[in-house]
Protein backbone atom coordinates (compact mmCIF):
# COMPACT_ATOMS: atom_id res chain seq x y z
CA UNK A 1 0.00 0.00 0.00
CA UNK A 2 1.04 3.36 -1.16
CA UNK A 3 1.09 6.36 1.18
CA UNK A 4 -1.13 8.16 -1.04
CA UNK A 5 -3.52 4.90 -0.94
CA UNK A 6 -3.16 4.58 2.79
CA UNK A 7 -4.35 7.88 3.43
CA UNK A 8 -7.28 8.00 0.69
CA UNK A 9 -8.73 5.18 2.60
CA UNK A 10 -8.86 6.08 5.89
CA UNK A 11 -10.25 9.30 4.08
CA UNK A 12 -13.04 7.65 3.07
CA UNK A 13 -13.55 6.26 6.92
CA UNK A 14 -14.30 9.10 8.11
CA UNK A 15 -18.48 8.85 9.37
CA UNK A 16 -20.45 11.09 7.58
CA UNK A 17 -22.72 11.77 10.98
CA UNK A 18 -19.61 14.27 12.13
CA UNK A 19 -21.92 17.66 10.66
CA UNK A 20 -20.83 19.54 13.55
CA UNK A 21 -17.91 19.59 15.63
CA UNK A 22 -17.48 22.50 18.36
CA UNK A 23 -14.93 23.27 21.00
CA UNK A 24 -15.04 25.97 23.62
CA UNK A 25 -12.60 28.67 21.80
CA UNK A 26 -12.56 30.71 25.07
CA UNK A 27 -11.78 27.61 27.97
CA UNK A 28 -9.85 24.81 27.57
CA UNK A 29 -11.23 21.50 28.63
CA UNK A 30 -9.90 19.22 31.24
CA UNK A 31 -8.17 16.97 28.02
CA UNK A 32 -7.84 19.44 25.26
CA UNK A 33 -7.08 18.27 22.11
CA UNK A 34 -4.60 19.94 19.65
CA UNK A 35 -7.53 21.31 17.63
CA UNK A 36 -8.93 23.32 21.18
CA UNK A 37 -5.36 24.31 21.37
CA UNK A 38 -5.26 26.25 18.21
CA UNK A 39 -8.51 27.66 18.15
CA UNK A 40 -8.11 28.55 21.98
CA UNK A 41 -4.93 30.33 21.10
CA UNK A 42 -5.70 31.96 17.97
CA UNK A 43 -8.74 33.47 19.95
CA UNK A 44 -6.38 34.71 22.67
CA UNK A 45 -4.30 36.10 20.11
CA UNK A 46 -7.37 38.02 18.63
CA UNK A 47 -6.91 36.06 14.80
CA UNK A 48 -9.37 36.52 12.60
CA UNK A 49 -10.61 36.45 8.64
CA UNK A 50 -9.55 33.73 6.66
CA UNK A 51 -8.15 30.71 7.93
CA UNK A 52 -6.13 27.41 6.36
CA UNK A 53 -6.25 23.76 7.90
CA UNK A 54 -3.30 22.16 5.97
CA UNK A 55 -4.26 18.19 6.75
CA UNK A 56 -7.73 19.06 7.51
CA UNK A 57 -9.33 15.32 7.64
CA UNK A 58 -12.85 15.48 8.25
CA UNK A 59 -13.02 18.95 9.29
CA UNK A 60 -13.31 18.94 12.33
CA UNK A 61 -10.76 22.09 13.44
CA UNK A 62 -12.42 24.02 10.43
CA UNK A 63 -16.01 23.16 11.64
CA UNK A 64 -15.06 24.58 15.36
CA UNK A 65 -13.91 27.84 13.80
CA UNK A 66 -16.88 28.99 12.09
CA UNK A 67 -18.00 31.92 13.69
CA UNK A 68 -14.98 33.63 14.11
CA UNK A 69 -13.34 32.92 11.03
CA UNK A 70 -14.92 34.21 7.59
CA UNK A 71 -12.84 32.13 5.27
CA UNK A 72 -12.39 28.65 5.75
CA UNK A 73 -9.93 26.58 3.91
CA UNK A 74 -9.06 23.37 4.05
CA UNK A 75 -6.57 20.63 2.17
CA UNK A 76 -5.38 17.38 2.47
CA UNK A 77 -3.97 14.24 0.45
CA UNK A 78 -7.24 12.76 0.34
CA UNK A 79 -10.75 13.75 0.03
CA UNK A 80 -12.25 12.83 2.99
CA UNK A 81 -16.18 11.56 2.33
CA UNK A 82 -18.05 14.59 4.35
CA UNK A 83 -16.85 17.27 2.29
CA UNK A 84 -19.44 17.53 0.28
CA UNK A 85 -21.85 18.25 3.33
CA UNK A 86 -19.91 21.13 4.06
CA UNK A 87 -19.95 23.91 1.05
CA UNK A 88 -19.14 26.49 2.65
CA UNK A 89 -15.55 25.02 3.51
CA UNK A 90 -13.39 25.42 0.59
CA UNK A 91 -12.19 22.20 0.46
CA UNK A 92 -8.82 21.04 -1.85
CA UNK A 93 -6.74 18.30 -2.58
CA UNK A 94 -2.57 18.99 -2.91
CA UNK A 95 0.33 17.35 -1.87
CA UNK A 96 2.91 19.40 -0.06
CA UNK A 97 5.40 17.15 -1.35
CA UNK A 98 4.58 17.92 -4.77
CA UNK A 99 5.21 21.47 -4.75
CA UNK A 100 4.04 25.15 -3.43
CA UNK A 101 0.83 25.36 -1.95
CA UNK A 102 -2.29 26.77 -4.44
CA UNK A 103 -2.28 29.37 -2.53
CA UNK A 104 -0.88 33.52 -2.93
CA UNK A 105 1.44 34.53 -0.45
CA UNK A 106 0.49 36.07 2.61
CA UNK A 107 -3.28 34.72 1.70
CA UNK A 108 -4.17 33.58 5.27
CA UNK A 109 -4.43 35.22 8.63
CA UNK A 110 -4.14 32.04 10.53
CA UNK A 111 -2.97 28.61 9.59
CA UNK A 112 -2.45 25.51 11.10
CA UNK A 113 -0.99 21.91 10.57
CA UNK A 114 -1.97 19.43 13.11
CA UNK A 115 0.00 15.97 12.71
CA UNK A 116 1.62 16.55 9.18
CA UNK A 117 4.95 17.65 9.19
CA UNK A 118 6.22 14.53 10.20
CA UNK A 119 4.73 12.40 6.92
CA UNK A 120 6.36 14.72 4.12
CA UNK A 121 9.25 14.29 2.18
CA UNK A 122 10.77 17.65 3.37
CA UNK A 123 9.51 19.14 6.60
CA UNK A 124 12.02 22.45 5.46
CA UNK A 125 9.63 23.13 1.93
CA UNK A 126 6.54 22.48 4.36
CA UNK A 127 7.58 25.04 6.89
CA UNK A 128 8.31 27.67 4.36
CA UNK A 129 5.42 27.12 2.58
CA UNK A 130 3.39 27.32 5.60
CA UNK A 131 4.75 30.67 6.75
CA UNK A 132 4.44 31.79 3.02
CA UNK A 133 0.61 32.07 2.64
CA UNK A 134 0.22 32.78 6.38
CA UNK A 135 0.27 37.20 6.56
CA UNK A 136 2.79 38.68 8.09
CA UNK A 137 0.87 39.02 11.03
CA UNK A 138 -0.55 36.43 11.19
CA UNK A 139 0.05 33.13 13.53
CA UNK A 140 0.90 29.56 12.53
CA UNK A 141 -0.22 26.36 14.66
CA UNK A 142 1.79 23.06 14.16
CA UNK A 143 1.41 19.53 16.00
CA UNK A 144 3.86 16.80 15.74
CA UNK A 145 4.67 13.57 17.40
CA UNK A 146 6.87 13.80 20.19
CA UNK A 147 9.22 11.22 19.87
CA UNK A 148 10.86 11.91 23.47
CA UNK A 149 8.03 11.91 26.07
CA UNK A 150 8.06 10.23 29.19
CA UNK A 151 6.19 7.51 27.53
CA UNK A 152 8.23 7.13 24.18
CA UNK A 153 11.24 6.94 26.70
CA UNK A 154 10.10 4.26 28.94
CA UNK A 155 9.00 2.12 25.90
CA UNK A 156 12.90 2.15 24.56
CA UNK A 157 13.86 1.44 27.78
CA UNK A 158 11.58 -1.66 27.82
CA UNK A 159 13.53 -2.49 23.70
CA UNK A 160 10.10 -1.74 22.79
CA UNK A 161 9.37 0.07 19.60
CA UNK A 162 8.12 3.98 20.05
CA UNK A 163 5.44 3.99 18.31
CA UNK A 164 4.36 7.66 17.05
CA UNK A 165 1.01 6.99 15.06
CA UNK A 166 -1.60 4.52 15.35
CA UNK A 167 -1.28 0.80 15.78
CA UNK A 168 -3.38 0.03 13.24
CA UNK A 169 -1.75 1.03 10.50
CA UNK A 170 1.42 -1.76 10.97
CA UNK A 171 -1.46 -4.34 9.84
CA UNK A 172 -2.18 -1.89 6.74
CA UNK A 173 1.28 -2.03 5.73
CA UNK A 174 2.14 1.60 6.02
CA UNK A 175 5.44 1.43 8.97
CA UNK A 176 4.03 4.07 11.83
CA UNK A 177 1.35 5.55 10.10
CA UNK A 178 3.77 6.73 7.05
CA UNK A 179 5.66 8.63 9.55
CA UNK A 180 9.19 9.51 7.61
CA UNK A 181 10.03 12.12 10.50
CA UNK A 182 10.79 12.28 14.41
CA UNK A 183 10.79 14.85 16.38
CA UNK A 184 11.77 16.78 19.67
CA UNK A 185 11.12 19.84 21.34
CA UNK A 186 14.70 21.49 20.12
CA UNK A 187 14.72 20.23 16.85
CA UNK A 188 11.45 21.84 15.99
CA UNK A 189 11.86 24.92 17.43
CA UNK A 190 15.39 24.75 15.21
CA UNK A 191 13.46 24.09 11.97
CA UNK A 192 10.40 26.69 13.29
CA UNK A 193 13.48 29.18 13.29
CA UNK A 194 15.65 28.15 10.70
CA UNK A 195 12.02 28.48 7.96
CA UNK A 196 11.28 32.16 9.37
CA UNK A 197 8.27 30.88 12.41
CA UNK A 198 9.26 32.05 16.10
CA UNK A 199 7.66 29.56 18.59
CA UNK A 200 5.74 31.88 20.98
CA UNK A 201 3.48 29.28 23.05
CA UNK A 202 3.70 25.18 23.77
CA UNK A 203 1.54 22.87 24.96
CA UNK A 204 0.60 19.13 24.43
CA UNK A 205 -2.71 17.44 24.43
CA UNK A 206 -4.75 15.64 27.35
CA UNK A 207 -5.07 15.28 30.70
CA UNK A 208 -3.27 17.31 33.74
CA UNK A 209 -2.81 20.24 30.86
CA UNK A 210 -1.39 22.80 33.33
CA UNK A 211 1.28 20.37 33.97
CA UNK A 212 2.07 19.68 30.36
CA UNK A 213 1.69 23.55 28.92
CA UNK A 214 5.15 23.29 31.61
CA UNK A 215 6.68 20.29 30.91
CA UNK A 216 5.31 19.50 26.94
CA UNK A 217 8.44 18.29 25.82
CA UNK A 218 8.74 15.32 29.19
CA UNK A 219 5.37 14.59 29.33
CA UNK A 220 3.57 14.94 25.96
CA UNK A 221 3.05 12.40 23.33
CA UNK A 222 2.65 15.38 20.71
CA UNK A 223 4.05 18.99 20.79
CA UNK A 224 1.60 21.81 19.99
CA UNK A 225 3.30 25.22 18.93
CA UNK A 226 2.10 28.53 18.13
CA UNK A 227 3.92 30.40 16.26
CA UNK A 228 4.47 33.89 14.62
CA UNK A 229 6.68 34.82 11.30
CA UNK A 230 10.26 36.36 11.77
CA UNK A 231 13.59 36.25 9.21
CA UNK A 232 14.60 33.10 8.74
CA UNK A 233 17.37 32.01 9.96
CA UNK A 234 19.35 29.31 7.79
CA UNK A 235 22.66 29.33 8.91
CA UNK A 236 21.16 28.31 12.72
CA UNK A 237 22.88 25.85 13.98
CA UNK A 238 21.17 22.47 14.52
CA UNK A 239 19.67 21.52 17.72
CA UNK A 240 18.03 18.67 18.95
Amino acid sequence: MTAEEFYQANATKQPLEIESFAVDQQRLSARPSETEYALHWLAEERIAGALLDVGCGPLRLLQAARGRFQRLVGLDIAAASIWDRHPEIDTRIADLDKGPLPFADASFDAVTCLMVIEHVFDPYHAVRELRRVCKPAGRVVIGVPNLVGIKRRLEVLLGRLPVTSTQHSFDHGAWDGFHLHNFTKGSLDWLLRKEGLRPIRWAAQGAFPALKRRFHALLGNDLIVLAVRAGPQPDRPFQQ
